[in-house]
């Protein structure tokens, strides 16, 4: 169901970001570091065959963006970046037709797409996770990962004393 996919695509995000805020923070006690989210490419640009998967994978990316922003402010000394995968070679690609619900008829599309695109191994997020760990210059960032190619998503900004 929708709500299920909000629940643990988003909601589990933002709770264990929430929790280990507490126990990082150098306003705490703690050592601060780096969280980084799994978003999707999904989370950089729509998927319309799986609408709330989308919607999912972009409010990653946007809590994570503000995460950073605000830890960069308060002095949490923590880093929170995304990563933005394309598809991954996992069970959960392998369904992922049986599970288009009434987006079903454009399931077709998600084909065209990985045909287009390919297919990254799970080694190949691994290896983007520990790229944007190890940059310690990187903050509130999105790198999108896909087969042969890694780049960090230019976002627009906005000058404001609250952003």
């Amino acid at each position: 169901s929708w709500e299920k996919t909000v629940s643990i695509n988003l909601m589990s995000v933002i709770r264990v970001a929430y929790i280990a805020v507490e126990h990082m923070s150098k306003l705490k006690g703690g050592q601060g570091g780096v969280i980084v989210n799994t978003a999707s490419m999904a989370g950089i640009s729509p998927f319309v065959t799986c609408p709330t998967y989308t919607a999912t994978k972009f409010g990653v990316v946007g809590f994570t963006r503000a995460m950073g922003g605000a830890s960069d402010r308060l002095g949490y000394g923590i880093r929170f970046n995304a990563i933005c995968p394309g598809f991954v070679q996992t069970d959960l690609l392998t369904g992922i037709p049986d599970r288009l619900g009434q987006f079903s008829e454009l399931g077709e599309s998600t084909g065209v797409m990985m045909e287009k695109i390919g297919i990254l191994t799970t080694s190949d997020v691994a290896e983007s996770l520990l790229e944007i760990v190890k940059d310690e210059t990187k903050n509130g960032e999105a790198l999108l990962v896909l087969p042969n190619q890694r780049k960090y998503v230019a976002f627009p900004t906005f000058q404001s004393p609250l952003i």
